[in-house]
């Protein structure tokens, strides 16, 4: 399970963050590990919040940061849980709050740990996220874990999926990009070519071998950095 502190008090984010680390030392042997980001501030937690089964969050150093925080993440399409932490301010007073908020106050104590994890596990296992995109002008919903890679051939827009479907969309290449940047397994590797990098076999000096043996071309300069991201996806849940 992912999980982010937003805290910008030091002191209070790390104590959560050895809570956490204990109640992940419960879970040693089982597949249910947590992997815990810490932030201090909305700009880089912002960058890839979708990544997150459970956030715990108390902001109070810009007025309206948590309400701004919310409305991004809604703009995402967000809806794990979310624990709001009442300390300096009151955030149960904050009218029309998303339905997946959860209130509680500091400080942070083990006791409720258990149960909020409880349903960051359920959005674990129950979730789907999907990327919305066009066909003909109608809204089609793929599950992002089903989108394999995505190629620009002859001006048109095809996905390819797991299940071995190719399908064209409306959306251009570069439109795609922005639909997916959200999600870290994803890179532009040239021009024309998206990648899911949970579905690499290979990356080779001057191509990506695809699991459907798909072969994507990639500049000799990329190898590196390419053959990095792999690694880095391998280890994500």
């Amino acid at each position: 399970m992912h999980i982010a502190i937003c805290d910008d008090n030091v002191a209070d984010r790390k104590h959560l963050e050895r809570l956490l680390s204990r109640e992940s030392d419960k879970r040693a042997g089982t597949p249910n590990i947590l992997y815990v980001d810490s932030y201090g501030e909305k700009t880089h937690f912002l960058a890839n919040p979708l990544k997150y089964n459970l956030i715990f969050m108390d902001m109070t150093s810009e007025p309206g940061i948590v309400e701004y925080i919310l409305e991004h993440l809604d703009a995402m399409g967000y809806n794990a849980p979310l624990v709001l932490y009442s300390s300096q301010i009151d955030y149960t007073a904050i009218p029309n709050l998303p339905k997946y908020v959860i209130h509680a106050k500091k400080p942070y104590i083990a006791e409720p740990l258990p149960e909020f994890l409880a349903l960051g596990d359920a959005n674990v296992t129950g979730h789907v996220i999907s990327v919305k995109v066009h066909r003909n002008k109608i809204d089609r919903n793929v599950p992002k874990s089903a989108l394999m890679y995505i190629l620009e051939e002859e001006n048109r827009c095809i996905i390819h999926t797991t299940d071995g479907e190719a399908f064209d969309v409306d959306e251009t290449i570069s439109e795609m990009r922005k639909i997916v940047e959200p999600f870290e397994e994803f890179e532009r590797v040239n021009k024309k070519s998206i990648v899911n990098f949970k579905y690499v076999s290979a990356v080779m000096p001057a191509s990506i071998v695809m699991q459907d043996y798909a072969q994507i071309k990639i500049s000799p300069l990329r190898y590196r950095s390419f053959k990095y991201l792999k690694e880095e996806t391998d280890e994500l849940d």
